[in-house]
């Protein structure tokens, strides 16, 4: 049996009228008319009766009501619950990410992946590693770029091994060396990310046993290389944050050297889209043929931000 009779008796009883009910359903008074006899037909029962007061609904019709009442909601909620699955299943991607990935490796890699799947929508949701770990954790997203290992229990894929690299100040001492010993943290002032945001640096300079002379903390990698660049410290930072930065500093090779490792996290417990895995994979082979061999260098060239030219 059609909805669009149960939906157009309905709207008869809330207009109180065939005419009227026909203006807001944007039907004619006598295609309503027909629709109405139509599920009196159908059911073999008399719902209304029509005098010039307007409609009078019958005893079936009274008793009938709520339950073609029911019978529409029902309709109603599986249609938008079909529409969410369709929307999640094909056509969304939710991805969890940090800003260096955000900012040097997402843009170009969905710019890219749209030539292929273009009707693909994306919602990315960006923050530090803590909030990344919490909506993998949650499984409010599809997958998120973390370093691994994560701290949740996760599907992960690694990348990138993404060097750790020192930043110091154009006319340091400690620049006249190949690279920079990580003892130098511990006597020179250094500037650091708020606890909860400095995970990468503060691993390294413990596994080293570094207790680091920390005199500024911030909330932004960009914002400590601009500092270094002022003579007021020196910092770690991901080579992955230097793409496209231009600061006056010189940025070194740690001694020994360090890494961290960007990888893709599936929620456990959770089985993975097909769309999400098209564009994992995707993003897997982009890595790898777009991202340079970062193995050890020493010492990277002066960068000055009065030029914006790596000399």
């Amino acid at each position: 049996m059609s909805i669009k009779k149960y939906t157009t008796f309905l709207k008869v009883v809330e207009c109180g009228s065939i005419t009227k009910a026909a203006e807001q359903l944007g039907h004619t008074q006598s295609g309503v008319t027909q629709l109405l006899q139509a599920l009196e037909h159908d059911l073999g029962l008399p719902l209304m009766i029509r005098n010039r007061s307007g409609i009078v609904l019958t005893e079936a019709g009274r008793k009938l009501y709520p339950l073609i009442s029911e019978v529409v909601a029902c309709d109603e909620k599986l249609n938008r619950a079909v529409e969410d699955l369709n929307r999640s299943n094909m056509q969304t991607i939710t991805i969890g990410t940090f800003k260096s990935v955000a900012i040097n490796w997402l843009p170009t890699m969905i710019q890219e992946y749209q030539q292929f799947e273009p009707d693909i929508r994306f919602e990315l949701t960006d923050g530090g590693y803590n909030d990344m770990e919490r909506t993998l954790a949650n499984r409010e997203v599809d997958f998120a770029f973390l370093p691994l290992p994560t701290t949740v229990p996760c599907n992960s894929i690694p990348l990138y091994r993404d060097r750790l690299l020192a930043v110091v100040p154009a006319d340091h001492p400690a620049t006249a060396g190949k690279r920079c010993p990580i003892e130098l943290f511990e006597t020179e002032p250094v500037i650091g990310l708020l606890d909860y945001l400095d995970r990468d640096s503060r691993t390294v300079l413990t596994d080293a046993g570094i207790h680091p002379n920390i005199k500024y903390m911030v909330e932004d990698d960009y914002a400590m290389i601009a500092m270094v660049a002022k003579n007021l410290g020196i910092c770690i930072v991901p080579e992955l944050i230097l793409s496209g930065n231009e600061q006056n500093v010189r940025i070194m090779e740690l001694e020994p050297p360090a890494y961290r490792t960007i990888g893709i996290a599936f929620p456990a417990n959770k089985t993975p889209k097909d769309s999400a895995l098209r564009f994992s994979d995707f993003v897997s082979r982009w890595v790898a043929d777009n991202m340079p061999d970062n193995e050890d260098k020493g010492v990277y060239p002066y960068v000055d931000c009065r030029s914006m030219e790596r000399l």
